[in-house]
């Protein structure tokens, strides 16, 4: 034979730093694959709250207003309820120049203002994410107005 036999030398260092990588690798896919179940946690709506659906939430019946400042122009939110419906919501004292600098306002609060009255509760809202600064500004307010309106 014209070639002579090789030997492969590996150092005992560089072999375990090897399989210990390895082994890492396989633990974090295993621990993803077999993570397919998400976290539960409970869902908060934009004022921060439990979003727990309560079917048994009374109202005193009347208007309940809350306030927004945008830009240091006040816009109030009025929120009319019975003793367990929603009946209307409403944009109240919204200037020219809000209307101007906020051209989405109107829109996304339509949207809402309809999930919100058809559901009875601001909880479990979705909105378009390109609106989710308006939309969890308007979800507040509506909550807030409704937080004043709830029979304790």
């Amino acid at each position: 034979m014209s070639g002579s036999t090789r030997i492969l030398v590996i150092p005992l260092k560089k072999l375990v730093i090897a399989l210990c990588v390895i082994i890492a690798f396989i633990i974090i896919a295993a621990i993803y694959i077999l993570s397919d179940k998400e976290p539960e946690s409970h869902p908060t709506n934009a004022a921060g709250q439990n979003n727990s659906i309560n079917t048994s939430v009374t109202y005193s019946p009347g208007v309940y207003t809350s306030s927004l400042m945008l830009n240091g122009n006040p816009v109030d939110i009025q929120v009319t309820v019975d003793s367990d419906n929603i009946n209307s919501i409403e944009l109240v004292n919204m200037s020219e120049s809000v209307q101007t600098m906020y051209p989405m306002l109107a829109p996304s609060f339509d949207e809402i203002k309809n999930a919100v009255i058809q559901r009875g509760t601001t909880a479990d809202i979705t909105y378009d994410s390109s609106n989710k600064y308006t939309a969890s500004l308007l979800l507040g307010a509506i909550q807030n107005a409704l937080d004043k309106a709830a029979a304790y």
